[in-house]
């Protein structure tokens, strides 16, 4: 088949690795223009297009879809199909249209649960026990369109965004081209969602990232920081410092201090919680500086936490 490929992040690039080594021809790839990121705010191109650059594969880069120099450009290709994972813009409705075999989706999730641009963070926020991929053929609404594949895994209580990542990476990388050979030689069929059970996971949200020691407990924090520690940054406050926590654990002893009261050792970083729960941080960064151990931001800032004794959950 002729492919032309749609993808951003790095889990979109896994994919388009897979494609790759396939027997399909990738012959456009289309990617999120280049943006500002990091302290220096340096232009930074995507995972997708830095690989596509390296393949020198044909690279489009609108800022949206629904242009006519964009039309234009898929319908003279004249795919099979347009293969999208991860990609992050709209495809409205005329550009659907152009493959012959339609717009196929890769989505991090068991449809029709997490629709929407953040299905893996929404999966560990939730404690789900199984993720997956489904390969579905795209439509006009979100996510909403019919199933061909889906293939689950396992999700544990330790899993982060980086491991569950990997695993539907993994599910991909023993079903993906299979399946495109599959739809090359008609040999699938889909199958409707049942819509009465659809769950979404919008864009994630500043607001959703501060810790509030006190309406949530050990487990839904660790939870939170899971899902949403590595790629935002889960935070806090100590006095007027903002501070990240990026890996913790829950842990069994009670503390009855009160929430966000700070428990420092010479092994490790306790922290109470909502319910008298608690805890303890593995990796911690104090604002402008460096990822730390829970241990080595305890030696480090003994006397600030001996000043304020309690993280907050905003600035005071």
């Amino acid at each position: 088949m002729k492919i032309v490929f749609a993808g951003t992040p790095d889990f979109a690039k896994q994919h388009l690795e897979m494609v790759l080594d396939s027997k399909h021809e990738i012959i456009g790839v289309l990617t999120q223009p280049d943006r500002r990121s990091g302290r220096g705010k340096k232009l930074q191109s995507s995972a997708v297009k830095d690989l596509a650059l390296k393949k020198e594969l044909l690279v489009m880069q609108p800022e949206v879809l629904k242009n006519d120099e964009t039309v234009e450009k898929l319908t003279d290709l004249n795919p099979d199909i347009i293969l999208v994972v991860a990609y992050g813009l709209l495809v409205p409705t005329d550009i659907l249209n152009i493959p012959k075999l339609g717009c196929i989706n890769v989505h991090a999730s068991l449809l029709p649960s997490w629709r929407g641009a953040s299905p893996m963070e929404y999966a560990i926020l939730n404690g789900d026990k199984e993720i997956g991929v489904s390969y579905m053929k795209m439509s006009e609404g979100l996510d909403e369109g019919p199933v061909y594949e889906m293939h689950a895994t396992e999700l544990t209580e330790n899993d982060d965004l980086k491991s569950a990542e990997e695993k539907l990476i993994n599910l991909s990388r023993d079903n993906l081209n299979i399946f495109l050979d599959n739809l090359e030689e008609g040999n699938v069929k889909h199958f409707v969602q049942d819509h009465q059970k659809a769950s979404l996971a919008p864009k994630i949200v500043k607001d959703l990232l501060q810790i509030d020691w006190a309406q949530e407990t050990a487990e839904t924090i660790v939870k939170k920081i899971n899902a949403l520690g590595s790629k935002y940054g889960t935070y806090t406050y100590l006095g007027d410092k903002r501070i990240k926590i990026l890996k913790a654990k829950v842990n069994l002893s009670k503390l009855d201090k009160g929430p966000g009261y700070i428990e420092p050792s010479k092994e490790n970083l306790v922290v109470q919680c909502g319910k008298n729960s608690s805890i303890s941080i593995d990796v911690i960064q104090m604002q402008g500086k460096n990822r730390v151990s829970g241990q080595e931001f305890v030696s480090g800032y003994e006397d600030l936490i001996r000043e304020h004794k309690f993280f907050n959950v905003a600035v005071r």
